[in-house]
């Protein structure tokens, strides 16, 4: 996740916003949840509710705030486009996805080792 800089023309985050609060270059969510993830955020509030998100950055470790961050996002943004399955429809989906494609790769794979076994026994 990027950081929002320190340009003072940067709009303020989205938990300023939700909170009506000034944003300030010092704000310790402006780099993890920038305005330009406002419908990104929107979502997670819709999950989470801004309050838990506050405690949940608060009480995470610096090094884990941009993954928390991150998790907090695309979990409202899957519960919001698959509201029976959230973010476990989202790993169902790829895990779906990954077997369809081995399934492939291998069918290849048997493709050319055939073709290699009908290359050798005409040479």
């Amino acid at each position: 996740m990027e950081a929002l800089g320190t340009n003072s023309k940067c709009l303020a985050c989205c938990i300023c916003i939700e909170k009506n609060k000034i944003c300030s270059k010092k704000c310790e969510f402006a780099a993890y949840f920038p305005n330009k993830l406002k419908d990104e955020y929107e979502s997670a509030t819709e999950l989470f509710g801004t309050p838990n998100i506050i405690r949940m950055m608060k009480l995470a470790p610096q090094d884990q705030k941009p993954l928390l961050a991150s998790s907090i996002l695309e979990e409202g943004v899957a519960w919001t486009n698959d509201k029976i399955g959230g973010g476990f429809g989202v790993i169902l989906k790829l895990k779906l996805e990954i077997r369809k494609h081995e399934a492939y790769l291998s069918e290849l794979r048997k493709m050319i080792s055939e073709e290699k076994n009908n290359y050798l026994y005409f040479y």
